[in-house]
């Protein structure tokens, strides 16, 4: 089931963060509390969808929508729902959201290294428009 984040879900979000996302980034991330806080900030700018499955949440997609763009900010699944199509219909769902609102380009982030996030968004149609160094990151866009 998707739907809209809801009171109560941020544990779950953190949960996932933890165990998915930093394992995999190359930036230095914090831990515990700082980690749930960082994440509060982070989900009030802009909107959240959610994937649960026997309402447990396992995976989540935040989004940010700016000057006719959709920007993907954070994409997780935990691994015990992975390969399910959660993040598919994640995507889906938040392109069409920006669709229906008048955005006509979607971009987002891939940490180097992540090679499995690189040839899932490129099985969506996105492609790498930059490398940028500093950030140890390639952007990558599709047209809605």
């Amino acid at each position: 089931m998707l739907r809209w984040l809801r009171r109560g879900d941020l544990p779950a979000i953190v949960r996932i963060v933890r165990r998915e996302l930093i394992p995999i980034s190359p930036h230095p991330q914090p831990g515990g509390r700082q980690l749930r806080k960082d994440m509060k900030a982070r989900l009030a700018q802009g909107s959240t969808l959610i994937a649960s499955e026997n309402g447990r949440v396992c995976a989540f997609l935040h989004l940010i929508m700016q000057h006719g763009t959709l920007f993907v900010d954070l994409l997780a699944v935990d691994r015990s729902c992975q390969g399910k199509g959660y993040g598919s219909r994640l995507m889906n769902r938040a392109e069409r959201h920006a669709r229906n609102l008048g955005c006509r380009r979607a971009m987002l982030y891939v940490d180097e290294g992540n090679e499995n996030g690189a040839r899932f968004y490129g099985r969506l149609g996105y492609s790498v428009a930059a490398h940028h160094e500093t950030l140890k990151c390639y952007e990558m866009h599709k047209w809605l």
